[in-house]
């Protein structure tokens, strides 16, 4: 019989003995000489394996070298944090669990830092030995992303402060302008009333009135720029709310600036907040101002515009029905690379100190959260126009805004009442009293919730609490409100606050509201009147 050519001989077996323990030895130096610290243990936790480099950062870190046969608890009892790490990891490995991890190992000092692969060391049969551990130091890589971090933050914290810096000029120059105006006005109606010229004397209060407004506005922007002003939709009639901003805008621009409202009525009327609304229209109006500085034309145009798929799309816009809102100038216009950056928080063309560069940005922010889109086009000495896209309200019943809130003679008289009030800038704490005075009622006023809260305790009994939240002395608002509720009866709560609304924890209710400052002294009756009349109301 001959012998079958498939069959290997003795010396092919032999070469093939010799190949792969050849290739053994060969994996064992690579394992040994491996980077990573290599360990494999049987279910007992007696050491299986260990490599070079496992035994030499024993040596160097923990002063002895781990030797295969040894049992592990033993070697690691004086070592707590290796303890610490192992004991909620093994029995994962004997259970059959694969799994990587990051850990950090040694004094808080000099601390090192190693990912980690374990799996399970199974025989022939599949049958779970042990397990083993591939655990790489990554300790450099570590020390330098916390490098990277902290260069990061000082950048972050450097561009804060130039930011803060720019913020600052800007603010201070648009308020300084503000409150010029607001004291010479109120100085020359002074001397208007000393002269008995009554008429001048109330157009000059309300031109200081109307300025007052304005620095109320860019307290709004700016907290609507932070994202700590919420947002209360409702439909709109832009072409009524312009025509409501026209004395307003007229203020703002110079008198070589003609004015056009080209807004239609009968439009329709959009989904979106109406005091932001008008603050987005009038920082695009004192803009469109500063570009025209020889004078020129600004119109505000409006047009019914229903976006298909493709133009939504370009807008980055759902398709459907906008109000198309544009403001347009015909001064210097906007090079390219400034009409990129037009955006920016920040940024700004103007000198330090007169503007804060947030205009644009704040106005975007604005419109993008209302669920629209704003687009520029401009060319240098060719103008400007920003186009405002503004979703359409989904019905059209609701009460148009800039609805004038009633003067203080129309508001309807509560009975007189208790009313305590806690407001610790003394200015605002007399006009409340004499505004709540005029109107019958017995006001208790203090300037510290402290002083209030022991008048409480030797028998003050209020009607009406109307408080500031923040308050000196360590007692705030709420702390005075939530005495108040623990007396007999029911006693109305009015916050009044210069916070954000996001920053108020009050819910309005039947026996409580929030007035947010700056507020006219009409709306402080007619709350007060509401939350007086309530209160004698069962819930």
């Amino acid at each position: 019989m001959q012998p079958d050519d498939s069959t290997p001989s003795t010396q092919q077996l032999q070469e093939r003995i010799d190949q792969a323990q050849a290739n053994s030895k060969l994996l064992g130096e690579l394992v040994d000489h491996s980077q990573a610290n290599v360990f494999a243990a049987d279910r007992n936790f007696r050491l299986l394996a260990i490599n070079r480099t496992a035994q030499e950062t024993f040596r160097r870190l923990r002063g002895f070298v781990p030797q295969v046969g040894d049992y592990i608890p033993q070697f690691i009892a004086n070592q707590p944090d290796i303890v610490k790490w192992l004991e909620p990891v093994w029995p994962r490995v004997l259970a059959g669990e694969a799994f990587t991890d990051i850990i950090t190992l040694g004094p808080a000092d000099a601390p090192r830092h190693y990912e980690i692969s374990y799996n399970t060391l199974r025989d022939a049969q599949q049958r779970i030995q042990g397990g083993y551990l591939f655990a790489y130091d990554i300790s450099e890589r570590v020390a330098e992303q916390e490098r990277v971090r902290k260069i990061e933050e000082a950048l972050r914290q450097s561009q804060k402060m130039e930011a803060v810096g720019q913020l600052t000029g800007g603010i201070a120059h648009d308020f300084n302008n503000l409150l010029g105006g607001i004291f010479g006005a109120l100085e020359l109606a002074e001397q208007r009333q000393a002269e008995q010229h009554y008429h001048d004397t109330t157009r000059l209060l309300g031109i200081a009135r109307q300025n007052a407004q304005r620095a109320a506005a860019l307290v709004q922007r700016l907290l609507a720029f932070s994202r700590q002003q919420t947002l209360v939709p409702q439909a709109v009639d832009v072409q009524q709310l312009v025509a409501g901003m026209h004395e307003l805008i007229a203020s703002s621009l110079d008198a070589r600036i003609t004015f056009i409202d080209q807004t239609q009525a009968g439009q329709w009327r959009v989904q979106i907040d109406p005091n932001q609304l008008e603050n987005a229209l009038l920082n695009l109006c004192i803009n469109a101002r500063d570009a025209m500085p020889l004078g020129g034309t600004l119109r505000i145009a409006s047009e019914n515009t229903q976006l298909a798929d493709v133009q939504a799309r370009l807008l980055e816009l759902p398709s459907g029905a906008y109000l198309h809102v544009s403001v347009c100038d015909n001064g210097i216009g906007m090079p390219a690379e400034v009409l990129q950056r037009a955006f920016e928080p920040f940024f700004t063309t103007k000198p330090l100190g007169q503007g804060s560069g947030l205009g644009l940005s704040i106005v975007y922010g604005f419109v993008r959260q209302s669920g629209g889109q704003l687009r520029i086009t401009s060319e240098p000495g060719q103008g400007a126009c920003i186009h405002l896209y503004l979703p359409r309200a989904a019905c059209d019943t609701t009460a148009q805004a800039g609805v004038q809130p009633q003067a203080p003679s129309e508001q309807p008289r509560a009975a007189p009442q208790v009313v305590m009030l806690v407001e610790d800038q003394d200015t605002l704490r007399l006009l409340i009293s004499e505004v709540l005075e005029d109107q019958g009622h017995h006001v208790q006023a203090f300037s510290d919730g402290r002083s209030a809260l022991e008048a409480l305790q030797t028998g003050l009994r209020p009607d009406l609490l109307i408080t500031d939240i923040g308050l000196p002395g360590g007692i705030d608002g709420y702390q005075v409100a939530a005495a108040c509720q623990k007396l007999s009866g029911t006693v109305a709560v009015l916050y009044i606050t210069g916070y954000a609304s996001n920053r108020v924890d009050a819910s309005p209710g039947q026996h409580c509201a929030v007035l947010f400052k700056p507020f006219d002294l009409a709306t402080l009756n007619q709350q007060v009147a509401r939350l007086l009349e309530n209160r004698h109301s069962p819930l």
